[in-house]
C-alpha cells in the first residue's frame, strides 16, 4: 500500500515549508507471525511566503501546485491555514 501525505510544516523565518511523503507500507502475515516493512520517502515540498505558494520535486523541479493538492489528501487544508 502507497500513500502519499502530508508532513509537519517547519517555519522558517517568513516562509513555511510543507513536506510531502511518500509511506508504502508492505505486511505478510502467516502461521508463524506477521512481516512488515515500512518506508517513508521524501516526494516534494511546498513553500509558502509573502510571495505566494508555490511546489518542488524532491529533485528540485517546480512542479504545478495543482497536482499535489489533487493528489494528496488533507494538503489543500494545510494549505488554507497559512
Amino acid at each position: 500500500m502507497k500513500q502519499v501525505c502530508v508532513g509537519r510544516p517547519v517555519t522558517v523565518g517568513e516562509a513555511t515549508i510543507v513536506p510531502l511523503e511518500e509511506v508504502t507500507v508492505y505486511y505478510r502475515s502467516n502461521r508463524a507471525g506477521l512481516l512488515a516493512y515500512v518506508c517513508k520517502e521524501p516526494l516534494g515540498i511546498i513553500i509558502s511566503s509573502s510571495q505566494g505558494k508555490w511546489a518542488v520535486d524532491i529533485c528540485g523541479e517546480p512542479m504545478p501546485l495543482k497536482t499535489y493538492i489533487q493528489t494528496v489528501d488533507g494538503l489543500q487544508q494545510v494549505l488554507d491555514a497559512l
